[in-house]
């Protein structure tokens, strides 16, 4: 049974990309075992994550042909293979769930620990913990919503959710502990003099 091209969804239309192009037909993606070959298992519905399959399969046609420009012999199982190590190099795909469970994630740490850190300043100021860490948490709400969640969310590969996460880390969470700290430094301070 053939369907019309104007009656497939986008899925499928994805799906008939991988599936047409000639270094699929020649078996070059099963070769080199990059994950490219069965595609059955995936649902239509899933577009973001064909989507970022149709760039990994981008991504091995580049360099498929050039290897062939270079004079290898793509034919060759060794070299296949070879060329398949450096296309998963590029990173694993992953589902959108997964990047927006991470995000999620990323976010709650980030609002914990500026709720924690400018609580602590409540305790310097003579006030409540928890209402200052209430405002704490907002900021960090904040922050989460309009820089990390955002990023992190839209990722398609395992590496770079971790390079996101690290950069997160060091520019962002870090900022709130140093304020925490600081605040810790300054309450005691506080308490053994006045």
């Amino acid at each position: 049974m053939e369907a019309k091209l104007e009656n497939l969804n986008k899925g499928q239309l994805i799906k008939a990309d991988i599936y047409s192009r000639p270094n699929a037909i020649m078996g070059k993606y099963r070769a080199s075992q990059i994950g490219l070959d069965n595609l059955e298992s995936i649902k239509d519905s899933d577009v973001f994550f064909l989507e970022t399959l149709k760039v990994r399969a981008d991504s091995a046609d580049k360099m498929i042909a050039e290897a062939e420009s270079q004079g290898k012999d793509t034919t060759d199982l060794n070299v296949m293979k070879d060329l398949g190590e450096k296309i998963n190099a590029l990173g694993k795909p992953i589902h959108r769930s997964e990047s927006i469970m991470t995000a999620i994630m990323v976010s709650l740490t980030i609002i914990v620990c500026y709720g924690i850190a400018i609580g602590i300043w409540g305790l310097v100021f003579s006030k409540n913990f928890f209402s200052f860490g209430l405002y704490g948490a907002t900021v960090g709400l904040l922050i989460s919503l309009l820089f990390v969640t955002p990023v992190i969310a839209v990722q398609r590969t395992k590496e770079r959710i971790k390079n996101t996460i690290f950069g997160v880390d060091m520019m962002i969470t870090n900022i709130g502990i140093v304020i925490g700290i600081l605040g810790l430094i300054i309450w005691t301070i506080r308490l053994i003099f006045f």
